[in-house]
């Protein structure tokens, strides 16, 4: 798997992998080892999840998960290059997934036959799997991961805000929901839904006032003594001067920053590009304070350009 969605699916679904083994793939093990990903033989292929199984009845195998977020007519053959990959290194039988997030419809197929050649395995569309067996957990990967399965015949805004209500009632913190918020807002995107979340997040008391949040203040403050440290340690070789200015400089970005992750989401961070270019402490001072005041990313671009 890879692309835009990857680092954050596979952050979400990790925590979540007790649910599709359990109860999507109703595999009931004894116990779950996990292995190393990379598959190094003559070239290096990393799979997206790999578990040694191990059932009450003894027998052992390999787990392979992969997770796919477009239509790809080589897949089959991505999977069977897997598969000799993974027979090879672990010496153990293989059983293979992939399950499907994407937008489009399901076009790929999940096997080759060729002449005197079979090669099968298992393909499932996360659509086709019941949203309740992720929003009814306790657990916020879990939770996040219902935005991409099956609704069945209830409305989108009503599961959002199940959804929202859910990291509200599992995670103790703003900062923590937060996190989970923008991934949730993510993953939506794969269903075209990120607007509605965006919606039912700003009508639900989930985000607060970035202004008095204390973590939010310390952040500023750490960033900018960390860059200080980080100057006066360069400035030894360079002076003293020109390493505390870039330290300082380096502090106010790391705050503005998380400043931006806290008040915008994960969309404010598309502003760090232009920030990454201004090597003046005092139109950074002016870009911290600008964040507190702005009442929309648009606000804070046209001030970045003045």
């Amino acid at each position: 798997m890879s692309g835009r969605y990857d680092k954050i699916l596979k952050e979400s679904l990790r925590g979540a992998l007790h649910v599709l083994i359990s109860e999507v793939l109703g595999i009931k093990a004894k116990a779950i080892k996990p292995l190393k990903t990379k598959l190094q033989i003559t070239d290096e292929r990393e799979a997206d999840f790999l578990l040694e199984i191990t059932l009450h009845d003894g027998t052992v195998y390999i787990l392979h998960l992969e997770f796919q977020a477009t239509n790809d007519s080589n897949m089959p053959y991505r999977m069977l290059r897997y598969r000799i990959y993974i027979e090879q290194i672990y010496g153990k039988p293989v059983r293979q997934v992939l399950f499907y997030v994407g937008k489009e419809l399901l076009q790929m197929k999940n096997y080759i036959h060729a002449d005197k050649m079979f090669f099968e395995y298992d393909i499932i569309d996360f659509r086709n799997i019941d949203c309740e067996k992720f929003i009814s957990s306790n657990k916020p990967e879990d939770v996040i991961i219902g935005i991409l399965c099956n609704f069945a015949s209830e409305d989108d805004t009503i599961v959002i805000r199940r959804l929202l209500d859910r990291i509200k009632e599992t995670v103790k913190g703003e900062l923590g929901r937060l996190k989970y918020i923008r991934q949730l807002e993510v993953l939506a995107q794969l269903r075209d839904l990120q607007e509605k979340v965006y919606e039912e997040v700003s009508e639900m008391t989930l985000v607060y006032d970035i202004e008095r949040d204390v973590r939010y203040k310390q952040g500023i403050e750490k960033g900018i003594e960390k860059g200080i440290e980080r100057g006066i340690e360069k400035g030894i070789e360079k002076g003293i001067e020109r390493g505390i200015e870039k330290g300082l400089i380096r502090g106010l970005r790391e705050g503005i920053q998380l400043g931006l992750e806290l008040k915008f989401g994960i969309s404010g961070l598309s502003l760090m590009n232009m920030i990454d270019h201004i090597n003046n402490v005092e139109k950074l001072e002016q870009v911290k304070t600008g964040i507190k005041t702005a009442s929309s990313i648009d606000e804070l671009k046209d001030m970045l350009i003045q």
